[in-house]
């Protein structure tokens, strides 16, 4: 055999592999978007949590505050956690009030600024009561795209969004995860950002935040998964909270409740998700450009962003 021949042996079999790898890849995308949302069956959270209580950070707007609602639908006791007393009074009204057979307690904390001592107190409370569902919630974004020393604040407002997106997960997850280990189940659910899925320039602070839950969710599922627990994060786009920042359409921007509605289906069919039939459609597509370009494509978006933020800042 010739060595042309060779070489177009070893081409024709290279390009028939790269195509393979390629057609795996679409398929794979195809199950994230399907087979959470349409296929796979609801699992038994119940039982993967193994105790009645659910908490929620940040509890009483948006989608923490939807978590509260779904869970109670689902027959469990939620505990709210949020920075302001009489928001929480008025969603554990709300709640009692659409959801009587639920038992509801809730404490007010800022978790923009605390050392680990200030978390005592909800420690304690927290060491009260069989946790069997934690969604760690609880985040800020800055107000607008900037470059990281042009950040609205400076470094006192980047210190407490940092905190605020990183501090809370540690703490709370580590407490609860010492009785979900000795009843050999429960659920943590985390809540990232799709911006923790690529380098968002002019995101920063936040995006680097939201990357940190991601890789700290799937380092715990390492340590814990032996023990029966479950550990999602999830990475949602666009969802109409308070939070929101630019408008879109309906189908890619749903409302909070049927967020997570969606989201919850999910909980023990898939890792890492971002809740959402659009959403999960949106992040594959991205997912399978290259990076660089993606990344490049972010930059230019959130630089037209904050200019345009700017514009109408000084109409």
């Amino acid at each position: 055999m010739e060595w042309s021949d060779a070489w177009s042996i070893i081409l024709f079999i290279l390009g028939y592999l790269f195509l393979a790898l390629i057609a795996l890849r679409l398929l794979a995308s195809l199950y994230r978007i399907v087979a959470p949302y349409l296929l796979c069956p609801r699992r038994n959270l119940h039982a993967r949590a193994g105790a009645r209580w659910a908490v929620i950070t940040g509890a009483t707007d948006g989608i923490g505050k939807a978590y509260a609602f779904e869970l109670a639908e689902q027959k469990f006791d939620i505990f709210l956690v949020s920075r302001t007393a009489s928001k929480l009074v008025t969603t554990k009204t709300e709640i009692l009030e659409k959801f009587p057979g639920v038992k509801v307690e809730m404490c007010a904390f800022d978790f923009t600024v605390p050392t680990f001592e200030d978390y005592q107190p909800l420690l304690n409370e927290l060491a009260s009561i069989d946790v069997g569902i934690l969604v760690n919630n609880v985040g800020m974004a800055i107000d607008c795209p900037e470059k990281l020393y042009e950040v609205e604040g400076g470094g006192e407002a980047l210190a407490r969004i940092s905190t605020c997106n990183t501090l809370p997960v540690i703490i709370l997850s580590s407490a609860v995860l010492e009785q979900m280990v000795k009843r050999k189940a429960g659920v943590i659910i985390n809540i990232s950002s799709m911006a923790a899925l690529n380098e968002m320039a002019y995101w920063n602070v936040y995006s680097a935040g939201k990357k940190f839950m991601l890789h700290l969710s799937n380092i715990l599922r390492q340590e814990y998964s032996v023990h029966g627990i479950t550990v999602q994060c999830v990475t949602p786009g666009g969802v109409s909270t308070k939070l929101k920042i630019v408008d879109g359409a309906e189908f890619f921007e749903p409302s909070a409740t049927k967020f997570v509605k969606s989201a919850l289906r999910t909980v023990g069919i898939v890792d890492n998700t971002t809740g959402y039939f659009a959403h999960q459609i949106m992040s594959e597509m991205v997912g399978l450009m290259p990076h660089c370009l993606s990344n490049r494509l972010f930059a230019i978006f959130n630089r037209k962003l904050r200019e345009s933020i700017h514009a109408k800042r000084n109409q």
